[in-house]
Order: C-alpha cells, then structure tokens, then sequence
C-alpha cells in the first residue's frame, strides 16, 4: 500500500512540475513533450511521465498525436478568462440553489475542511489543500439537484483549475478565508450572499492564475 501511494505522489509531483512549465511558457504551445526526455530530466522513469501526460491531456494542456506523442496545446489569458468567468457563474448558481438543502452534517463537514485546510497551509502541504480544497467545493454544491450545471462544475473542479494553489501557493490563505465567508453565509441563511462570495473566490482566483502568464 506504501508503494502505490509513494507512486502516485510522484505522478502527482511530476504532473504539476510540468503544468507549471507549461504555464511559464517553458514549454510552447506547439512544442512535443518526449517522454524519455522528461524522464532524464526530472529524474524519474516513464512511468509517471506517461501518466502525467494522460492527466495533462484530460486538462486539455496537452494532446497525444498518432506516432508522435505528447504534444502542447498551451494556455492563453482568453482562455483563463473564458473558463474562469463560466465558472463563477455555474458554481454560483450551484451553492445557491444547494444551501437550502445541505444538513446540518453538511456544515459540520464544511467547518473540518476549513480547518483541515488551515492546517494544510501552516504545514505548507500543497497536496493535501488541493484535495481539501476540491472536497469543499464538491460538499459546498451538493443539495443542487440541477444534474446538468453541476456535471460541468465537476468538470472544472477536477481540470487544472483544481491544482491553482502548486500554481500560485500565496492564493491558499486568501482562498481559505473566503470560504470561512461561504461558510458564514451558510450559517446566516443568505443563499444571496454564498453566491456572491462564490463568484467572488472564482474570479480572483482567475485573476491570480492569468498574473502567472505575464
């Protein structure tokens, strides 16, 4: 059990080494990824290289051509803006029609990952916020029936959206102290104001991730 998670903490470690070169425009749109490169360069065997590939595909950073390999799609600031924008609109309209809905273990469930998250950035453990972090915003949309608008939620939790805080660490406290504010709103009965501070934290997140392509 040791091994398969030291395994997959590397895959994660290699993956977000290079999503932040792809980012940074270390790596230019266009450009082929080659596997035994990576490989040599970062230290590690092809295994996790071929995984992370397959991660950063599903990201829609990377594409695997036939006979060619991997293969950078790059990023843009349109296309954070797009995303970003989609984003706090869908899970702002998500976490107010779910509020009403959410039990009291719900909140109570809320309340650890804020804490949990806390601890995450004293430890400075990017990892474990990242998992707290999507596990809040899952938890937070979960009283909306609305099938359709949370797939596409889902959809961007789980994109590189998700992995923001290996992108840009100083975002991690302002980020836990505006979900301490969802929470708040939760706790006040004001569905208004959740989605606000919703579509509030998207789009400064947004910001914070187009100022890493300046």
């Amino acid at each position: 059990m040791k091994q398969a998670f030291d395994y997959a903490t590397l895959q994660e470690k290699v993956t977000a080494m290079i999503r932040e070169s792809i980012f940074k425009k270390e790596y230019k749109p266009g450009e082929r990824l080659v596997q035994d490169e990576l490989a040599q360069k970062l230290g590690v065997s092809r295994m996790p290289i071929r995984e992370a590939l397959r991660c950063l595909e599903r990201e829609g950073l990377v594409e695997m051509l036939p006979h060619k390999g991997a293969q950078v799609i790059g990023i843009t600031k349109e296309d954070i803006e797009e995303l970003y924008y989609l984003r706090s609109m869908f899970e702002g309209i998500t976490v107010q029609k779910s509020m009403n809905f959410l039990t009291e273990q719900d909140i109570w469930n809320l309340k650890v990952l804020i804490e949990q998250m806390d601890q995450d950035i004293e430890e400075n453990n990017l990892d474990s916020y990242i998992k707290h972090n999507q596990e809040f915003h899952v938890l937070i949309q979960k009283g909306c029936n609305w099938k359709k608008i949370k797939k596409l939620c889902s959809e961007f939790i789980n994109g590189y959206a998700a992995h923001l805080p290996s992108l840009v660490p100083e975002t991690m406290q302002v980020s836990n102290e505006e979900h301490k504010l969802m929470l708040q709103a939760i706790e006040d009965k004001d569905p208004i104001k959740l989605r606000q501070m919703m579509e509030l934290h998207i789009t400064r997140s947004g910001s914070a991730l187009t100022r890493l392509l300046e």
